[in-house]
């Protein structure tokens, strides 16, 4: 049987947050927190405390690159197989684990990185070949993470999963997801724009954020790989910019941190944001 392993990166973490990690943690074999809090509350202290996780405490907010790296090298440590990456507040699908070991059992040995679909399932596929996908509900073969070359840290946050894609695909890597299955998952603060009977979102990040985004997607598209990153930088720069400007708050201070981030992202400075 694989020896799979989760790992659940905190920031801040609300009560919620307890109950959705209980979801899996009994399913796994291993079930590991990696807290980037900047001040531990009590659900921070709830996970340090609890010998039914492995804590691991980042010493304020280090990234989620950096985050994840030191808990898939805890299960590396452990001899697991696979480590599940989680988001803090996604919700994992929990019944649904059978069905969903035995698909990854069926392509394991196929694809390197297993990821469940966002919001939404296709029962009429079992799984769906993508260059890259979000952290969050991925099955990682571990061996072949360390053999891609591991997260990126100096991106610190946001282009992290795709720049992973980019490191599996040269090292000859394949991704899929599982499109009959589904975690609960919100990137943002969406605000929902009805347009002719569709629906789309602003993702109403906060300033700090689009700092990280358009800095990352820039660095990525301009200097590593133009043809890899251009769907998501090209969606960066227009549409979601677009959205950005007509219909969320702060634009003043969004805009501000934006222009940083792409003055940053030309000078080649990555890393953690330094005022």
């Amino acid at each position: 049987m694989l020896k799979i392993g989760s790992c659940t990166v905190l920031f801040n973490p609300d009560r919620d947050v307890i109950s959705n990690v209980e979801t899996y943690k009994d399913l796994v074999d291993v079930c590991v927190v990696v807290d980037n809090s900047e001040k531990k509350n009590e659900v921070s202290k709830y996970f340090e405390e609890n010998s039914s996780y492995i804590y691991i405490d980042m010493h304020g907010n280090q990234g989620i690159a950096a985050a994840l790296n030191a808990g898939i090298e805890y299960l590396h440590s452990k001899n697991m197989d696979m480590a599940l990456t989680m988001d803090q507040d996604s919700l994992f699908p929990t019944s649904d684990y059978l069905a969903i070991y035995q698909l990854i059992e069926k392509y394991k040995d196929e694809y390197s990185l297993i990821g469940l679909d966002v919001n939404r399932v296709d029962p009429s596929k079992e799984i769906v070949l993508v260059p890259y996908w979000i952290t969050s509900g991925n099955f990682v073969n571990i061996s072949d993470f360390y053999l891609a070359g591991k997260m990126n840290e100096s991106l610190f946050i946001d282009y992290v999963d795709f720049d992973l894609g980019y490191r599996f695909k040269k090292a000859h890597l394949k991704i899929g997801y599982l499109s009959g299955y589904c975690i609960t998952h919100t990137i943002g603060n969406p605000i929902p724009i009805h347009v002719l009977n569709k629906t789309f979102y602003a993702l109403n990040h906060s300033p700090i954020r689009y700092y990280y985004r358009y800095r990352n997607a820039y660095y990525l598209y301009h200097y590593v790989d133009k043809e890899f990153f251009k769907k998501e930088y090209r969606r960066e720069m227009f549409g979601s910019l677009i959205k950005m400007f007509i219909f969320e708050k702060k634009r003043n201070e969004k805009i501000k941190m934006i222009k940083k981030g792409l003055l940053d992202a030309k000078k080649r400075r990555l890393g953690k944001f330094n005022a």
